[in-house]
């Protein structure tokens, strides 16, 4: 499972912090990666436990400014300024988030409850939750990934007609300069060509999972 850090000139922005179990990994990279006083921003990809469950933890030891989420289940307690920020499916929005960090916040059609997948123009970084998990390997065998992992919890899309999906992905992917794909489990893309491959790849999954 990954969080992921976006530096500025003026602070930073942390994207999803982790389950409550890698509480104390996540305290040290931070402490590693920010001055004492650095100002720091919380993205929430979705409102789910792996998403904000280290917001108090975190909070804790420096000062969060804002946690901007999407959806309509509350954050866990915090002081900081909550922005819930609204993305109708299949769009997305440009929104400063601090001073000089400028991301899109993209609402993808390929999700359960309302997510959203973070692009960093700046380094071209795409961070897409829980999809794009399928380099993940099986338990049972770590030699190898199975295209359809991350797929498994969106089962529904057996009974749907799930081309639209496929094609919002391979939009999202197409329409920006992608250079990392960063999921919330699993491993990461590196690399435009292999990016727009993975991409291509989930999209024919997509299409064949679909209800015909």
């Amino acid at each position: 499972m990954s969080a992921y850090l976006i530096k500025g000139d003026h602070g930073a922005v942390l994207v999803d912090t982790g389950i409550r179990l890698h509480e104390a990994e996540i305290l040290a990279q931070l402490d590693e990666l920010l001055e004492t006083d650095e100002p720091l921003s919380i993205v929430l990809t979705r409102t789910e436990m792996e998403c904000c469950l280290n917001i108090p933890a975190i909070e804790e030891h420096r000062r969060i400014d804002t946690v901007w989420y999407t959806g309509g289940i509350t954050v866990p307690r915090s002081t900081a300024s909550v922005q819930r920020i609204a993305v109708e499916p299949g769009t997305w929005r440009e929104v400063e988030v601090r001073e000089g960090i400028t991301l899109h916040f993209i609402s993808p059609l390929l999700r359960l409850l309302p997510t959203l997948w973070v692009f960093d123009p700046a380094s071209g970084a795409l961070l897409t939750s829980d999809a794009f998990t399928h380099l993940a390997p099986p338990v049972e065998d770590t030699a190898s990934a199975d295209p359809m992992a991350g797929l498994h919890k969106f089962r529904w899309f057996g009974d749907a007609d799930t081309h639209s999906i496929a094609a919002d992905v391979r939009q999202i992917v197409r329409e920006r300069s992608v250079a990392a794909i960063g999921p919330g489990y699993g491993w990461p893309v590196t690399g435009a060509d292999a990016c727009r491959r993975e991409a291509e790849l989930l999209a024919v999954c997509l299409e064949e999972v679909g209800a015909r």
